[in-house]
C-alpha cells in the first residue's frame, strides 16, 4: 500500500492499473505478476513445492484477520458481502499456533491452580511439578 501510495498517490486500489491509475489493475495481471515474482525467486511451499496463487488468496487472508479481530459473523459477511453467515466458517479454521496464542493464559491459570492443589500432597506428587 505504501507503493501504491508513492507512486500513485490517494487511491482506493491497492493494485492500480499503471497506464489508468484511476482504475484497479484487472486479477490476470496481478496474478501474471506474483506468478512471474515466484517462479524468479523460487518461492516454495512447506513441502518445496513453487507457491501456487490466486487473487481469492487476499479475500481469504482478509477473511481470517477479520475472524483473528473477534469480529462477529455478521459484520464479516458483510464486509465480504457474503449472503450467507454460514460462509464465514471457512475463515474461522484456527491455526494450531493461534489456538495456542489464544488460549496460553487460560491454561497456564489452570496449571496453577493445579499446583496450588497438589501443594502438600507429599513427594510423590513432586514430580509432577518438576517434569513441567
Amino acid at each position: 500500500m505504501e507503493y501504491t501510495q508513492e507512486k500513485f498517490g490517494d487511491t482506493e486500489y491497492i493494485f492500480v492499473n499503471e497506464k489508468e491509475p484511476d482504475r484497479p489493475m484487472q486479477y490476470m495481471a496481478i496474478k501474471t505478476k506474483v506468478m512471474s515474482m515466484i517462479q524468479e525467486k523460487q518461492l516454495k511451499d512447506d513441502h518445496g513445492e513453487l507457491f501456487g496463487f490466486g487473487t481469492h488468496m487476499f479475500r481469504h487472508y482478509y477473511g481470517v484477520k477479520l475472524t483473528e479481530m473477534h469480529l462477529d459473523d455478521w459484520t464479516i459477511a458483510r464486509l465480504l458481502e457474503h449472503k450467507r453467515l454460514n460462509n464465514v466458517q471457512h475463515y474461522r479454521k484456527m491455526s494450531n499456533q493461534r489456538m495456542a496464542d489464544e488460549t496460553r493464559e487460560v491454561r497456564q491459570m489452570m496449571s496453577d491452580i493445579i499446583y496450588m492443589s497438589l501443594a502438600g500432597w507429599g513427594e510423590e506428587y513432586e514430580q509432577i511439578r518438576q517434569d513441567d
